[in-house]
C-alpha cells in the first residue's frame, strides 16, 4: 500500500523498530535506520514527514542529530519527537526543546500513545501546510491584478524598487518601460467594458509570453502597463520591447465590427544610480511614452537622460 506520509524511526533497538512499524505501518510508510549517520542520510533520501528519534543512539547523541535536522534548511520543517528511556527533569526537557524537538515519547513505550502521538504531529503538519498555502494564496491576491494576472501597481512598484536596490549594490544595467494601448477608449466606448476586459486580458497574456523569464510585467491601472528589463541596458531592452510590440500587433480582437487591432505606445528608460526611487525612471519613461504617442503611436521611444 501506498501511503502519501513517511514517518522516520532512528533506533539502535530492532524490538522498538519492529513495534513502531506494528503500530502505525498501516497509517504511515515507515522508514527505519539504528545510527545517527544513516538516519541523516534516509533523511535527505526520502523526505519523511515526521522523524521518530531515539536520545542514545551508538554512534551519534540523538540530540546531536536533532540539532543537525532543525540546522539544515533541506530538512528544518522536519518535526522531531525525542525517544527517551530516561527520567527527564524540566531543565532536560527544556534542552531538548531548544534542539528544536516536537515532542517526547519516553520509554517503555505504549503501542496506544505512540500512534496518538505520531497521528497528532500529522495532523499539525497537515494544518501547517493548509495554512502556509492559503497564505501564499492570500499573498498572490495582494499582489496580482485580478483581470490581468500581472502584478498590481503596488507590488511592481516594490519589486521595482528592490531591483534598483541591487542594482546599486551590484552595479547592472536596469530598465523599466510603460506602455499603453492605442485607442482603447475606443473598445470601451463603442463595444463596452466587457470587450475592454478582454483585450487588456489578451494584451497582457501576450506581454508576460512576450518578454524575458527575469523580467516583470505590471498593470499601472486601465491601459497601461509597465515593465522591469533587469541587467539590460537600453539597446538589450530594445531588443525585448520591440518583440513585444510587434506581437501585439500582431494580435486581433474578433469581438468589435471591425476586429480590433491592439498596438502599443512605449516609453523606456534606463534606471539610473543617481534615482533615489524607481518612480524617478518611471517618469522619464512616461514622457518617452507620451513622445511616442505624438509622433504616431504604436512605436517605441526612449528617455533623454
Amino acid at each position: 500500500m501506498a501511503f502519501e506520509e513517511k514517518v522516520l524511526v532512528i533506533d539502535d533497538s530492532a524490538i522498538v523498530l519492529e513495534m513502531i512499524e506494528r503500530t502505525i505501518g498501516d497509517i504511515v510508510e515507515v522508514i527505519t535506520a539504528s545510527t545517527g549517520k544513516a538516519g541523516l542520510v534516509k533523511l535527505l533520501e526520502h523526505k519523511p514527514t515526521l522523524v521518530l528519534l531515539d536520545v542514545k543512539l551508538p554512534d551519534i547523541d540523538g540530540m546531536k542529530v536533532c540539532k543537525a535536522i532543525k540546522a539544515d534548511n533541506r530538512t528544518k520543517h522536519v518535526p522531531v519527537l525525542l525517544i527517551t528511556g530516561e527520567e527527564t527533569d524540566a531543565d532536560a526537557e527544556a534542552a531538548a526543546f531548544a534542539t528544536g524537538a516536537a515532542d517526547f515519547i519516553r520509554k517503555p513505550m505504549h503501542p496506544a500513545v505512540v500512534r496518538a502521538r505520531v497521528k497528532l504531529q500529522l495532523e499539525l503538519e497537515m494544518r501547517a501546510h493548509a495554512l502556509n498555502a492559503v497564505n501564499i494564496e492570500l499573498q498572490r491576491l495582494a499582489s496580482t491584478d485580478m483581470l490581468t494576472g500581472c502584478l498590481n501597481r503596488n507590488y511592481f512598484i516594490n519589486s521595482a524598487d528592490a531591483e534598483l536596490s541591487r542594482m546599486k549594490r551590484h552595479d547592472f544595467a536596469v530598465c523599466v518601460a510603460i506602455l499603453d494601448l492605442d485607442h482603447f477608449k475606443n473598445v470601451n466606448d463603442s463595444f463596452g467594458h466587457a470587450a475592454g476586459d478582454e483585450v487588456l486580458r489578451l494584451a497582457a497574456a501576450c506581454m508576460k509570453d512576450a518578454v524575458r523569464h527575469e523580467d516583470t510585467v505590471g498593470r499601472l491601472g486601465g491601459e497601461e502597463f509597465a515593465i522591469l528589463l533587469p541587467v539590460a541596458d537600453a539597446g538589450g531592452a530594445l531588443i525585448v520591447l520591440e518583440r513585444l510590440r510587434e506581437r501585439l500587433s500582431e494580435l486581433r480582437y474578433q469581438g468589435t465590427r471591425p476586429d480590433y487591432s491592439v498596438t502599443t505606445s512605449i516609453g523606456l528608460a534606463e534606471v539610473y544610480h543617481r534615482d533615489l526611487k524607481i518612480e524617478d525612471a518611471l517618469q522619464r519613461a512616461d514622457e518617452a511614452l507620451y513622445r511616442a504617442k505624438r509622433e504616431g503611436r504604436n512605436r517605441i521611444c526612449v528617455a533623454n537622460t
